[in-house]
């Protein structure tokens, strides 16, 4: 590898400077910690070869290190920004493996100072953003182009006012304060009975609506209330107020703000007959306590044979690890009924279920009971499914209506 150079002239055969700003601006878009991580990192890299110019082992950064590849390797728009700062990639003749020789390094054979202090300016412009303490150019060892990065670093001696400070610290207590709060507010919540229903996909209500229902409305006005009031304060502080901070914590602490922390979650698993299932869990429960609790639902023949239920597009098994909330499933999502292998045929579901179906189509090869009623749908009491004819209150209401109004209308016919 070639010898460690110092330059003091403009840049030759890197990146435009313009893709420091574009790759730092994609930094702010990395979530939360991993923000600042990345941020302090990439820093601690630069200010390691601008403490230490000729120093070659100061710009060689191996790709496969764990802690590189946790903080800033895996965040493509980190590794872009040491790009645009001078890093090039090179064989890294040391590493074991033979796939992690090839480009297995960041290397930077030659330092441009002026490179070099943009990098920092830039990246100090996006930590304050973030809310990211902005250290300052290193200076205490010998450094032969000391001068020159003193000259054109507009960092050093800025220091960010105390009122800012305090600000930013403020957001970023209220942001982890917010996010703990939403997830207790989950965590905690109560039971939530199951209440397995079955219809046609063709008959059922919109999930929206049932969503609302499992809500308890009480909690849902308070809760919009108190968020309405802290809105209203935050809009009229920021109309009154002299400061004009905007940051990546502010915006992430205006998106809690408005997230409501869903409680239950309502499950509708479509079977291949298009018939479904539905059912009420807490958004905290684990995918294999859901997988446990619907089990039983399900035809003895789906039982016997290897299902699971997934969620399309794009086709994602439910993660037995993970919890409905966390999964993305709260407060309610439409999941589909799956088999490995050999699919058996319907009814799908067990009996007590099937009963609830009602009329179904023909190809579905399920045969709903005679006795079957919707009272359970909400499809009006005394109204009987799947009979041809009925002795229910509202037919003999409907057959008495028609016979007066032939009657009424045979005497309106006979001459005077």
């Amino acid at each position: 590898m070639a010898e460690a150079e110092v330059s003091n002239d403009v840049p030759s055969g890197l990146p435009d400077a313009t893709r420091l700003g574009a790759a730092a601006q994609r930094m702010l878009q990395i979530e939360d910690a991993a923000r600042e991580e990345a941020i302090s990192t990439v820093f601690k890299l630069l200010h390691n070869i601008l403490g230490d110019l000729e120093n070659p082992k100061k710009r060689r950064v191996k790709k496969v290190n764990a802690t590189f590849q946790r903080k800033v390797g895996r965040h493509s728009c980190a590794v872009d920004f040491l790009r645009a700062s001078g890093f090039l990639e090179a064989d890294d003749a040391e590493a074991e493996a033979e796939e992690d020789r090839k480009g297995g390094l960041l290397y930077m054979p030659v330092a441009y100072i002026l490179r070099l202090t943009d990098a920092h300016h830039v990246l100090a412009g996006v930590a304050k953003e973030a809310g990211v303490s902005v250290p300052a150019m290193p200076g205490g060892s010998f450094n032969p182009c000391s001068s020159m990065v003193q000259s054109v670093d507009t960092t050093r001696s800025a220091k960010a006012p105390d009122a800012w400070k305090t600000q930013a610290e403020s957001l970023r207590d209220e942001v982890k304060k917010r996010e703990r709060e939403l997830r207790e507010e989950v965590e905690q919540a109560p039971e939530v009975a199951l209440r397995p229903a079955a219809f046609w996909l063709s008959a059922g209500r919109r999930l929206e609506e049932v969503i609302r229902e499992a809500e308890q409305d009480s909690e849902e006005r308070v809760s919009d209330n108190h968020l309405l009031k802290e809105q209203v304060a935050s809009a009229k502080q920021a109309l009154s107020g002299s400061h004009t901070f905007e940051s990546a914590d502010k915006k992430r602490l205006a998106q809690l703000q408005r997230a409501k922390a869903h409680q239950s979650c309502v499950l509708r698993i479509i079977c291949p007959d298009k018939s479904v299932l539905q059912v009420h869990f807490r958004s905290a429960e684990k995918g294999e306590k859901v997988l446990e609790a619907i089990k039983p639902l399900f035809s003895d023949a789906v039982q016997a044979s290897r299902w699971y239920v997934y969620r399309s597009p794009p086709m994602e098994r439910m993660n037995p690890k993970a919890s409905l909330s966390a999964a993305g499933l709260a407060p309610g999502a439409v999941m589909y009924l799956g088999f490995d292998g050999e699919k058996c045929g319907p009814p799908f579901l067990q009996a007590g279920l099937v009963d609830q179906l009602g009329p179904c189509r023909e190809e579905s090869g399920v045969t709903a009971p005679s006795s079957f009623t919707g009272e359970a749908m909400g499809w009006g009491a005394g109204h009987r499914l799947g009979t041809t004819g009925g002795t229910s209150a509202g037919g003999a209401e409907s057959s008495a209506g028609a016979a007066k109004a032939q009657k009424i209308e045979g005497e309106a016919m006979k001459p005077e």
